[in-house]
Order: C-alpha cells, then sequence, then structure tokens
C-alpha cells in the first residue's frame, strides 16, 4: 500500500460525519486482513487434517478414550453427512458429497480474496470453506470423513472433527457480523432519541 493511498484514505474518512464513519470503518476490510484470514483457513485444515491422521493410526473404532473433561475420544467413520441427514447411497454419496464440499469451499476461500467484505466476515467464510474442505477430504482419501470428538458427557449424541468445529466457529463469526452493524446503529439511533 502506497503512503499517498492511505493519507488520502484517512483525509476522507476525517470528513464524513461520525455515524457514516463508523459504518464505513466496520464495513471497509483491507487486503491483508482477508489474507491473514485465508491463512487461518489453511492453519485450521492443517490441524483438522494432523487430528484426523493421528485419530485413525491410535484409536480403535468404536472405543472410547475417558479424558478428564467433558470431551472425550471415539473414532468413527461418517458416510453421511452432517447428523446423517442423508441416507448413504454408496460412492454416490462419497462422489456427491465430497464434490459439493470442495465446490463449496473453493468457491468461500476464493471470495476471501477478491470479493470486499469485512474482516469478521472474511474469517467466517475462511473458516467455513476450512471445515468442508477438511471434510472433503477425508471422503476422498477414505470413503468416509473421520470423526474423533466425543461429547456424551454434554448429552450431545454426534461425534465431531476439527472440520466441524471450523464450520461452527464460521457460521458464528457471519453472524457476528450481520449483527454488529445493526447493534452499532441501534446505539446511535438510541443515543440520539
Amino acid at each position: 500500500m502506497r503512503a499517498g493511498t492511505l493519507w488520502s484514505d484517512i483525509k476522507i474518512v476525517a470528513l464524513w460525519p461520525r455515524r457514516q464513519r463508523r459504518e464505513k470503518l466496520f464495513v471497509r476490510s483491507y487486503r491483508s486482513s482477508h489474507f491473514i484470514a485465508f491463512g487461518a483457513a489453511c492453519a485450521m485444515l492443517a490441524l483438522d487434517q494432523l487430528t484426523k491422521h493421528w485419530a485413525v493410526g491410535s484409536l480403535e473404532i468404536g472405543t472410547t478414550v475417558k479424558l478428564p473433561g467433558p470431551i472425550d475420544l471415539t473414532l468413527a467413520f461418517n458416510r453421511s453427512n452432517a447428523f446423517g441427514l442423508i441416507p448413504d447411497y454408496g460412492e454416490f454419496s462419497r462422489w456427491a458429497l465430497a464434490s459439493i464440499g470442495l465446490a463449496v469451499a473453493s468457491v468461500l476461500l476464493g471470495s476471501i480474496l477478491w470479493r470486499p467484505t469485512s474482516t469478521i466476515n472474511a474469517f467466517g467464510l475462511a473458516f467455513i470453506g476450512a471445515g468442508a474442505a477438511g471434510n472433503a477430504i477425508d471422503r476422498l482419501r477414505l470413503g468416509a470423513v473421520v470423526d474423533l470428538f466425543d461429547a456424551s458427557k454434554l448429552r450431545f449424541v454426534w461425534i465431531f472433527n476439527v472440520a466441524d468445529v471450523s464450520i461452527d466457529l464460521g457460521i458464528a463469526l457471519i453472524l457476528l457480523a450481520a449483527l454488529l452493524p445493526s447493534l452499532e446503529a441501534a446505539k446511535v439511533d438510541h443515543g440520539n432519541s
């Protein structure tokens, strides 16, 4: 970024009315934060694949390793989608779900690099894309998604993985990004009353 460009952005921001300035600063996002979000997605994908590789090599299918705290370790292979909503149609399910996962991941990860959005949104899209890619890679490599975290102590009946956590985190960030401008506007409107 050139110094002249940054200085002109600062001058323009200083001339905006206060309310518009806050809205513009929230929505405006610099390219470097999008690259950081992309890097965070790559790190999350690597963590997902490393934990799954470890689980396949170290745990036995169906055997639960009890840990202190709310999470235990149980190796399971999920041939369906999240929560088992789609019946398993064998190889068709494997390739269809892997294709959809890779398509979603490439669209989301590509969009954070090439489309303007807030930084929070960029991280949300990055984490969802990383999770979709992680589960799709499992389907391509193994024919099923590797799940290993068992939270049945908390009455959560599904076994999940880092990719699932990444998707949930991404959804939470996108919801937060959607709520923040409206919360800020409500504060400003309430302050004017």
